[in-house]
């Protein structure tokens, strides 16, 4: 009986230790002026672009949000993938902007921080 459950207690520590979970695939753009003040209600865009960095239409990843209080905005993803990241927010007629590239890593949060000013906007 002792061995009946030893076996059935090494079972079901085999099933917990051998539990597979999905990976992920986050990203976190942290967006700031000039000052290194974040920047609310700033739009920001991750999509892919071809060599002339024109943003492909019917591509799968076409994402968008706006940042925070605290100048944050977050994705989740599908997949690995190497993206553009586009900024911009207009403040009292002032358009400021800035773009960065990111490569997301299975299980990794990445994390980015875009300096948005007017001299950026091209």
């Amino acid at each position: 009986m002792k061995r009946i459950y030893l076996l059935f207690l090494f079972f079901i520590s085999l099933s917990f230790a051998s539990c597979y979970e999905d990976p992920f695939f986050k990203l976190k753009v942290f967006v700031v002026n000039q000052d290194f003040i974040p920047v609310e209600g700033a739009d920001v865009i991750i999509s892919v672009q071809n060599d002339l960095g024109e943003i492909i239409e019917d591509a799968t990843v076409f994402k968008s949000a706006s940042t925070d209080n605290n100048g944050l905005a977050s994705f989740d993803f599908e997949n690995l993938g190497f993206f553009s990241v586009q900024v911009q927010k207009i403040i009292f007629s002032t358009n400021i902007c800035g773009t960065s590239s990111v490569s997301l890593e299975e299980n990794v949060i990445k994390e980015i921080t875009i300096l948005a000013t007017e001299s950026n906007c091209n």
